[in-house]
């Protein structure tokens, strides 16, 4: 009777729905909690206020084809969950193609293409699928150019002129689209050339054929690609030339080419560490008992677990008609020789995409932002681990447990990075909401100033991108009315600032200008509320970092912020699909709206209404209450704060002292206030008399 067990088995037809599968565990089980993040927020703004048309303005500075993309996929729902699953669904058909590649480049190792492919599904080094609205982009260029590889395959195997243009037409077009909307890809090109060699040499004509013969077959299957090449980086370089990023490592040879040199070869030793053994060991460590009783271990663990036994089982199972090592030994020694191709080709496909950032000399690291240049690399990463492990071992269950243990490392270690950006996107809403409710409208060419940003996936340039969604969507004229700023970063000194009169920033194309007194300073440190600063208000805080004492003084919140104005709830409805939650910063902010104009009874209501059952993130944020309870001679309820702020954070003390000496000057209390002030004040180490 035969065994049903050993009967079942997965094929190669099973490996594209595999694929999906790994994908879908690494990249969607937190997708629904996702969003927006960097450079997406100006691209929604340019969507939003501008519609598909402004992508042409967008990008015409530094990558003007890559604007006709952006367009078709601009018409998109603002959903981000939208994109997010169509930044994986992209994400596998990359995968897919490169298998779809790889069988034709090495149709006998089908097992070992399928390692590859899986390694590629959920490769940990590059960690910003998350950030959706630039990489599903990057990612339709990317499986364009994948597809170019297949494309061309097929037509050298073709083995007719006819079969040869009608392959080679389409992959030399999709080529060009992704060569000509990015600079990302142009040194993964290289490898083009060692990829049509190993490919050529399959045919025994090729094998027999000279070194330099050899060399001729090649450049001309490859000559499509190069002359697209040629055209573009002569584009590139000589006429639209560097107007990001400058070619650096040249003045550095120029100036000591010996340390440059060195410094560059110890850059790419560095570089091809990173992106393969660093990547693929990041997350490698034993569990504890603590991971299981936290929820971020239980993030990790439980996917790497699942994910071990599913891969040990795929593997196990996976049988497309192969041979085991050591019955044939010619089979075998074929064997050996892959392994060493297969390891070198990747290696040479993990130097080969550097040479764009090693001329910029932009840095390649395994966090944010610098991992988004290991999508260039990720291919070769596959391919050199999948070598090295078959290389070394030499058993397939071996082999299954090796790359079982990577897989599962990466789908835990993709979920974990997710789980990272699920937190961000909660304290952006968070950001948001506080925003609009403390500014319900402000004045345009308004400079929103800071020097701290707790936000880990947005700069100062992101924000001014949701800033404006939030507060403006509706554009009016073609101005950009708001720009957050960092003051280190953009200034750096208050000199620098002051000697600027009119403050100009180009934001792709939509300028933003105001006059350098145009200013709202804010600080921002979860847990504690958004603070609008005011320097008649917020000058006695010690809490603050010491650099907003440079700056400060130029914040006229009372000038610009219009409380009577009506927030937008666009932002809300149409991005974070979430209203506004009425927590302890919700409250907070309108009562310090209404502190704008002095106006103690609403604060005090609010004061009644939320001081009994809710906490302030940070202490200080009580201090907007006693203020109002003391202009309102409601002196009990003061003192009572008093007591909460000493208790609750010691450290205020000080900053404590100094407002109630302001606020009793300004509201001088009646005598038989004064004994309980004093008591109270004693209690909180403070002293009835201005040292």
């Amino acid at each position: 009777m035969k065994d049903k067990n050993k009967s079942f088995h997965f094929t190669e037809k099973s490996v594209p729905l595999l694929l999906l599968l790994f994908t879908i565990a690494a990249y969607l089980p937190l997708v629904n909690r996702l969003g927006f993040y960097w450079d997406d927020w100006p691209m929604l703004w340019f969507k939003v206020t501008k519609g598909a048309e402004g992508f042409a303005t967008a990008f015409e500075s530094d990558r003007p084809f890559l604007g006709y993309l952006y367009q078709l996929t601009a018409h998109l729902d603002n959903n981000p969950l939208v994109w997010q699953v169509l930044t994986v669904f992209f994400r596998w058909t990359v995968t897919l193609a490169f298998w779809w590649m790889l069988r034709q480049l090495w149709p006998e190792r089908k097992r070992e293409v399928f390692w590859i492919s899986l390694l590629l599904a959920v490769y940990p080094g590059f960690k910003q699928m998350p950030i959706v609205y630039v990489w599903m982009n990057a990612f339709i260029m990317l499986l364009a150019y994948v597809l170019s590889y297949g494309m061309m395959l097929k037509a050298i195997k073709s083995g007719s002129k006819k079969g040869w243009l009608l392959w080679t037409i389409p992959s030399v077009l999709l080529f060009t689209f992704c060569t000509i909307s990015t600079e990302y890809y142009t040194g993964l090109e290289i490898s083009r050339g060692l990829i049509i060699w190993i490919f050529l040499a399959r045919e025994a004509g090729f094998r027999d054929l000279g070194f330099w013969k050899k060399l001729l077959r090649i450049i001309r299957e490859w000559l499509p690609y190069l002359g697209v090449m040629g055209v573009f980086m002569f584009w590139r370089v000589v006429i639209f030339q560097f107007p990001s990023y400058k070619p650096v490592l040249m003045e550095q040879l120029a100036v000591n080419p010996l340390k440059a040199i060195l410094n560059l070869i110890i850059r790419i030793i560095e570089d091809a560490y990173t992106a393969t053994w660093g990547a693929w060991t990041e997350y490698f460590r034993f569990p504890n008992h603590v991971d299981f009783e936290v929820a971020s271990g239980k993030l990790f663990w439980i996917p790497v677990v699942l994910s071990l036994a599913a891969v040990l089982f795929v593997g196990h199972f996976f049988k497309p008609d192969e041979y085991q090592i050591g019955e044939n030994k010619e089979e075998a020694k074929a064997y050996w020789i892959w392994c060493v191709i297969a390891t070198g080709l990747g290696l040479f496909m993990v130097i080969c995409p550097g040479f764009p950032y090693w001329v910029t000399t932009l840095p390649i690291h395994l966090w944010y932002p610098y991992d988004r240049f290991l999508v260039a690399f990720m291919f070769g990463s596959s391919i050199f681990m999948t070598g090295l492990v078959s290389f070394v071992l030499r058993t397939q269950w071996q082999k299954t447990i090796a790359f079982s243990l990577l897989i599962a490392m990466a789908v835990g270690g993709n979920i974990l990075n997710a789980n990272s950006y699920r937190k961000d996107w909660m304290m952006q809403h968070d950001f948001a909401s506080q925003l609009v409710t403390r500014i319900p409208e402000l004045e345009a060419h308004t400079i929103l100033m800071t020097d701290d940003n707790p936000l880990q996936y947005e700069s100062d340039n992101s924000l001014t991108g949701l800033v404006n969604l939030a507060l403006k969507p509706e554009l009016e004229g073609d101005e950009l009315p708001y720009s957050v700023m960092h003051f280190s970063s953009r200034f750096g000194s208050i000199d620098e600032l002051e000697a600027e009169k009119d403050v100009y920033f180009d934001f792709r194309g939509s300028l933003f200008w105001a006059k350098n007194d145009q200013i709202v300073a804010y600080h921002y440190s979860p847990p504690g509320c958004l603070r609008v600063l005011d320097p008649d208000i917020h000058a006695g805080l010690t809490n603050l970092p010491e650099s907003y004492s440079y700056f400060m003084d130029l914040s006229n919140p009372r000038e610009r912020i219009n409380p009577k104005g009506t927030a937008s709830a666009f932002i809300f409805t149409e991005v974070f699909d979430q209203p506004i939650e009425k927590n302890w910063c919700y409250y907070f902010q309108k009562a310090d709206l209404a502190r704008q104009t002095e106006d103690w009874e609403t604060i005090a209501a609010i004061g009644d209404e939320v001081l009994s059952t809710m906490k302030a993130g940070e202490a200080s944020e009580y201090f907007i209450f006693a203020e109002a309870y003391i202009n309102l001679d409601r002196w009990e309820d003061a003192f009572e704060l008093f007591r909460r702020i000493h208790t609750e954070e010691k450290g205020l003390d000080k900053s404590l002292c100094f407002y109630i000496h302001q606020w009793i000057e300004n509201h001088e209390p009646e005598n038989e206030v004064v004994f309980p002030l004093i008591n109270a004040m004693n209690s909180v180490g403070c002293s009835f008399a201005k040292e």
